[in-house]
């Protein structure tokens, strides 16, 4: 679908991936344009990252229509990374949030094309929370593509306990937080080589995965609580690869996560908490990376005026006097649970 939608708008690029609020990314599928070293170094300038960050799910930021061509080209971004490389204008979607982990998709269309007309960002928009579903769902998963490291990749980043189980229950793919919490055993543990609940609401909920119920539209979702007090989601769906059909024995993808974990982005909770306007948002974001104000004017394309007034909204909307406090208070939003830019 996405190569679809990249060439259904003479797209450059297409491209889905993983991203975090300090600027790494996972690319878990590419259309168009290859990435190269180039598009990592690029990322520490970014000016739409931190806007995506806090986009609504499902809601389109396209470059022309929501930033302006004007106050892009002024940016450093376009300087070292959009022009020497031909490109236009993008549309980006935030699909899914991990805390400050976050899965985007993009595309992005070059100088042979004028900017994206309203009726494409229209149809686009309608694609969208398909796209959104089938993430969700399937973590654009089937049992071939887990084998592809790209799709390895993207889980591997994803801040959730994520595993897929075979028609036995033996595990056939556990991302690194996963391992920790079958590890842990406080909800799931693995007993003779399968997948077994900590307790007997987590046993009947993994027994109700493994069945039919796993296998309706929106799959199935269990709170529990586990041997160490802490409440987790867990979020079960089968997949039915290659079209196995009815009655057939699929693989059942699991996600265990806590009801905070969509808390621990920062700079989003920032947002939220004190009314950010985007601007705001950004110079945040970067402050938070270690960026001083007048790299952050750099990056941006704005005069070093105008990011100190923007501080100076900050300060006054957070309560606080100075950057480090500003930054300290920040990152202290964050969950307890993980420190900072750790994933």
């Amino acid at each position: 679908m996405l190569a679809r939608l990249c060439e259904a708008i003479g797209g450059k690029r297409g491209a889905l991936g993983v991203s975090t609020m300090t600027g790494k990314v996972s690319i878990a599928a590419l259309h168009g344009l290859t990435w190269s070293a180039e598009d990592d170094r690029s990322l520490a300038i970014n000016p739409f990252l931190p806007l995506v960050m806090v986009q609504p799910i499902d809601r389109a930021l396209v470059a022309s229509r929501d930033y302006g061509l004007e106050a892009l080209h002024a940016t450093r971004y376009y300087r070292e990374y959009v022009r020497p490389r031909g490109l236009r204008d993008l549309i980006g979607y935030r699909v899914t949030d991990e805390g400050d982990t976050f899965g985007n998709w993009v595309l992005i269309t070059g100088e042979d094309r004028d900017v994206l007309t309203p009726a494409e960002i229209a149809g686009v928009e309608l694609v969208a929370p398909h796209i959104r579903r089938a993430v969700e769902i399937s973590q654009v998963l089937g049992a071939q593509r887990i084998a592809a490291d790209s799709y390895r990749a993207a889980l591997d980043e994803i801040d959730a306990a994520v595993l897929i189980i075979d028609g036995q229950s033996r595990p056939t793919y556990a991302n690194p937080r996963a391992e920790r919490e079958v590890a842990g055993g406080a909800v799931l543990r693995l007993q003779d080589g399968r997948v077994r609940g900590a307790s007997d609401a987590a046993e009947r909920a993994l027994r109700r995965a493994a069945g039919e119920d796993a296998r309706r539209p929106g799959g199935i979702e269990a709170s529990l609580v586990g041997a160490d007090g802490e409440e987790r989601l867990l979020f079960a769906v089968g997949l039915d690869i290659g079209g196995a059909g009815e009655g057939a024995d699929w693989p059942t993808l699991l996600v265990l996560r806590t009801p905070r974990d969509d808390t621990r982005n920062p700079v989003a909770i920032a947002a939220r908490s004190f009314g950010l306007t985007p601007a705001q948002v950004q110079v945040l974001a970067f402050l938070t990376q270690g960026h001083t104000p007048d790299g952050i004017a750099e990056i941006l394309g704005v005069s070093v005026a105008t990011v100190r007034s923007h501080l100076a909204d900050l300060f006054a909307k957070s309560g606080t006097s100075r950057q480090a406090e500003l930054v300290g208070r920040t990152l202290s939003l964050a969950s307890p649970l993980r420190p900072p830019g750790q994933l």
